[in-house]
């Protein structure tokens, strides 16, 4: 399968490393590779892995749609996810201009990006053909001419881990996601893994944050929004969908 930056994000391919965010994607500094690695696991992380994501879809009148999103991190959870990516801990977990090139990237337009605090970040841009990016290919978003739908589920994760090199295959294998290993286990159980592991400040803060999703009709008539506890998604047995029909 291509990865993420080769097919998503259209540059040059991670090269096998050891060590999370020693990539070699062609920038200068080891530093600098680490921020983009991050701003690269934002994509999917903006889904699952953070503790106060939140996305905001709007489709658009043809193929089209505009994706919104947030995410951020306490202080003593940014350092660890710095410490695993091999990032400058003394640094600002995101980089603006990073993640607006990944956007570009993707052929994304108009977009933006703004951080809100050291550890935290927005952005937005418009896909102009939902079809052919590889986030419809998961499964993880489609939409019709009438209709838009957001589905996140063990399927639609393990799609997505599929698009992703060894690096950051390896990044994701850290979290040890229920939904994406399958293995069964409640969030409580979830919790207790995460903690022995990485301490259970950091696994309180994943397991009981909660994704805010929003849909809406081109026209902003047909809305939709919903809180979902992201350990009920990350430990999901069955895939769940948001959708509305305009």
């Amino acid at each position: 399968m291509k990865n993420l930056c080769a097919s998503f994000f259209n540059l040059p391919p991670f090269r096998s490393s050891l060590t999370l965010g020693r990539l070699a994607t062609g920038f200068a500094t080891a530093p600098r590779r680490g921020r983009l690695f991050l701003a690269a696991i934002l994509i999917f992380s903006t889904f699952i892995v953070s503790c106060k994501p939140q996305i905001s879809i709007k489709a658009g009148k043809s193929d089209d749609a505009t994706i919104l999103f947030s995410t951020g991190f306490s202080e003593s959870t940014a350092k660890t996810l710095q410490t695993l990516t091999g990032s400058d801990t003394n640094a600002p977990l995101f980089n603006k201009n990073d993640l607006l090139q990944l956007l570009k990237s993707t052929g994304a337009v108009n977009t933006s990006a703004a951080l809100p605090g050291p550890n935290e970040i927005a952005a937005s841009g418009t896909l102009p053909q939902v079809s052919k990016n590889p986030l419809y290919q998961t499964g993880i978003l489609t939409k019709s001419e009438k209709s838009l739908s957001l589905t996140i589920g063990p399927k639609e994760i393990s799609a997505f881990y599929e698009l992703l090199n060894d690096d950051a295959k390896s990044y994701l294998d850290l979290m040890m996601i229920p939904a994406l290993i399958g293995e069964k286990m409640d969030a409580k159980e979830y919790e207790d893994l995460l903690s022995s592991m990485y301490g259970p400040s950091f696994a309180q803060e994943i397991v009981n944050g909660k994704l805010t999703i929003s849909l809406s009709s081109p026209d902003g008539r047909r809305t939709l929004k919903e809180t979902v506890p992201l350990g009920e998604l990350l430990t999901a047995s069955e895939e769940k969908s948001w959708s509305i029909k305009f």
